[in-house]
């Protein structure tokens, strides 16, 4: 059996007509499946929860964004389920890292033909996420972002990337940097003055910001980014123009390491988020989980 959870507010309504086609090719394939459309994210859960439980599912298809994939995949880690996303959001950086379909057609067949690979899960805290956990600086960005007046009519203008790029530059302008103290593998890292710091199984976030450009999420380590000791007008004229550009900010101020675990303290309690999606504050626990989750590999 094969489970959907379709977000009806992603891509101003475009998620409901590209579940109309692909549920059209699953039924002419005589696919037995259930499907959820809308609801809130702890209600996804709860119905793929539900359908687990029932018996065999051999893949969850989510047609929406990064948020609603990231609910999803909280119950599929480290089970013989796969996860599928037809990518209708604002971010859609999922689908952007593994270059997914944003074809119905494609998308429904590949998913019965059941491609999939192992792919490494980050857990920050309590939650698992697929792409970047970012601390600080770039979490609170992602909040600002995910509350923006402009997300919805840039959204409108399929330019929601571009909501994240206004958030960074207002929160840059506010933002105060905090001490940290991060341990990767036992080897302590401590900076008078941290901006952010960002823990990848992928390269980039924030609609396609590269901030790990060495991570690959078939590895086992996750690639930590500590950005410290940078003045402000260097984060906002020379590192974020680098990171839209895709380049690694080779410079002064910019750590990069490796590791599967990773703890993180700091002087007071700063933003973290996973999948772009808020999850608390400080003091942060991240693990890599080797190949924890089955990925449907729709390649376009």
């Amino acid at each position: 059996m094969y489970v959907f959870i379709v977000n009806p507010s992603s891509g101003n309504g475009r998620a409901v007509s590209l579940w109309e086609q692909v549920e059209k090719r699953i039924i002419k394939k005589n696919v037995r499946y259930e499907a959820l459309i809308g609801g809130s994210e702890a209600a996804a859960r709860q119905f793929v929860w539900e359908q687990l439980q029932k018996g065999r599912v051999k893949a969850v298809g989510v047609i929406g964004g990064d948020g609603t994939f990231n609910a999803v995949l909280q119950d599929v880690v480290h089970s013989d389920t796969a996860i599928a996303l037809l990518p209708a959001g604002s971010g859609n950086d999922i689908a952007r890292m593994f270059g997914l379909t944003r074809d119905p057609h494609l998308f429904a067949e590949k998913l019965i033909s059941g491609e999939t690979k192992r792919i490494d899960v980050l857990k920050v805290n309590n939650s698992f996420g697929l792409t970047v956990s970012g601390i600080g600086l770039d979490a609170e960005i992602a909040v600002r972002a995910a509350g923006a007046f402009y997300k919805k009519p840039l959204n409108k203008l399929y330019a929601g990337g571009l909501s994240y790029k206004i958030s960074a530059l207002e929160e840059i302008l506010r933002y105060k940097p905090f001490k940290s103290t991060v341990t990767i593998d036992g080897d302590q890292y401590v900076s008078d003055r941290t901006w952010m710091i960002a823990c990848g199984n992928t390269t980039l976030y924030g609609g396609g910001l590269v901030i790990c450009p060495y991570a690959h999420p078939i590895d086992g380590v996750a690639d930590v980014t500590m950005v410290h000791t940078v003045k402000r007008s260097n984060l906002l004229f020379r590192l974020f123009p680098m990171l839209m550009k895709g380049k690694p900010v080779l410079r002064t101020g910019v750590t990069y390491k490796k590791g599967k675990q990773i703890r993180i303290q700091t002087s007071r309690p700063v933003s973290v988020m996973i999948d772009g999606e808020s999850i608390g504050t400080t003091p942060a626990v991240i693990s890599l989980h080797e190949k924890a989750v089955k990925l449907l590999i729709s390649a376009k």
